[in-house]
């Protein structure tokens, strides 16, 4: 009881996590879980890891196992400013920032940007963790719907509207507009124009999270948010889906004196990013391996999406209704009124050992009862068809009893 009547007031804010959850099912063998959004640890390129590693300690050992720089190794971000700008939006080394993963540069974000009750104004459903960094910072939210076409311009135009009617201005619109988490939706060029001309308008800056725009199936590759408007678009990134998420590194680029702040942040967020990370990344990154390992990444995750799709096709009731995604991890599905994904779940992993994430933990005041997100990258894809038809069970079952209570 001592340390409960010491907690700050903004972890009532935060309220529960969804996320260690998440992870938790990962490590149970005993379920099939479609829960956590995690790279299938078949795709790294462990042998080429191992080189690199070898290299690195050989050439620069001393100086890779030390501290670096707040903002991080120089030619880690000589190469990402190369990257971003080859991604269509010219970048500098003192516009970039290497960060402890991509939440850890939301997080830094928000920490230069955000007093208690500033508005976020994010597409729902949204990135569960996102949320949950923008509660621990005492923000207000403001949705707009998305629908197979991500966030809804004249949807974000109305929110705005009545936001400057009552006197407030946003302080970023949240998006990840390819392949979205956790709808698996991508925000078509002509949208992504009209949402940096509104971003502009209302100057509010958008915060485009591009951790799965690499994982694409199919189409061609959309502009950046940030390679439409740089000076109104704060691009975080990851390496966390193009080489792997135990190095905790990922990336800002942004207006260089919004990046000076961030630094001045990052010193009492965690000084540096890990150094000896920053230089097999570099090891990595140099020798084209990033490509290589996408390539073949892409190649596993359309494989598991396919079966994905198959199996919802085959197995879930007529009345179901999913997104099909272009690349990235994630189906989102929607239900019939009545059915309660939060309350099934317990049921779904006791009887039948499969495991989602319920619709809510995506909206900022907990709707979405009757949705959830499946995630097709780290299941085994053999477990895929088996996994959904055990799902279906407990979804049929439900209905059932909904048609009942409504007779």
């Amino acid at each position: 009881m001592l340390w409960k009547s010491l907690y700050a007031d903004r972890l009532d804010a935060i309220g529960h996590s969804d996320v260690a959850a998440l992870l938790k099912l990962a490590e149970r063998p005993d379920v099939i879980s479609f829960a956590g959004g995690l790279p299938d640890p078949d795709t790294f390129l462990l042998d080429e890891v191992k080189a690199g590693a070898e290299e690195v300690l050989a050439d620069a050992g001393r100086t890779a196992l030390g501290y670096g720089p707040t903002a991080g190794i120089t030619p880690l971000r000589e190469w990402l400013a190369e990257h971003v700008t080859q991604m269509g939006r010219p970048a500098t080394v003192g516009e970039t920032l290497v960060t402890t993963g991509g939440i850890a540069a939301l997080d830094l974000i928000c920490k230069v940007l955000l007093n208690p009750g500033d508005v976020v104004v994010v597409g729902e459903p949204v990135y569960m963790a996102a949320l949950h960094v923008f509660k621990s910072y005492e923000a207000r939210f403001a949705g707009v719907p998305l629908d197979n076409d991500g966030m809804q311009p004249d949807a974000l135009e109305t929110v705005l509207r009545d936001l400057r009617d009552d006197g407030v201005r946003p302080k970023m619109i949240y998006t990840v507009p390819s392949f979205q988490n956790p709808a698996g939706v991508t925000i078509p060029e002509q949208r992504r124009r009209r949402l940096v001309e509104l971003a502009t308008e209302y100057q509010a800056p958008i915060v485009e999270d591009a951790a799965y725009r690499d994982l694409r199936f199919e189409g061609e590759a959309l502009p950046l948010l940030a390679a439409l408007a740089a000076e109104h678009v704060i691009h975080i990134n990851t390496f966390s889906k193009i080489f792997n998420p135990g190095v905790r590194l990922g990336w800002v680029t942004g207006p260089a004196d919004l990046i000076e702040a961030l630094v001045l942040a990052k010193q009492g967020q965690d000084q540096c990013s890990s150094t000896l990370g920053q230089y097999l990344a570099l090891a990595f990154a140099s020798r084209g391996l990033i490509e290589k390992q996408v390539a073949a990444a892409t190649d596993v995750y359309r494989r598991k999406r396919d079966a994905m799709l198959a199996a919802l096709n085959q197995h879930f009731p007529s009345e179901a209704r999913w997104t099909r995604p272009k690349g990235g991890f994630y189906t989102w599905v929607t239900l019939s009124e009545g059915v309660d994904t939060e309350a099934l779940l317990q049921k779904a992993i006791e009887e039948e050992s499969v495991a989602y994430v319920a619709g809510p933990a995506f909206y900022h005041d907990r709707r979405g009862q009757n949705r959830m997100r499946l995630c097709y990258s780290y299941v085994p894809e053999s477990q895929i068809a088996p996994g959904i038809q055990r799902l279906s069970r407990i979804i049929e079952s439900a209905l059932a009893d909904v048609k009942t209570v409504t007779l």
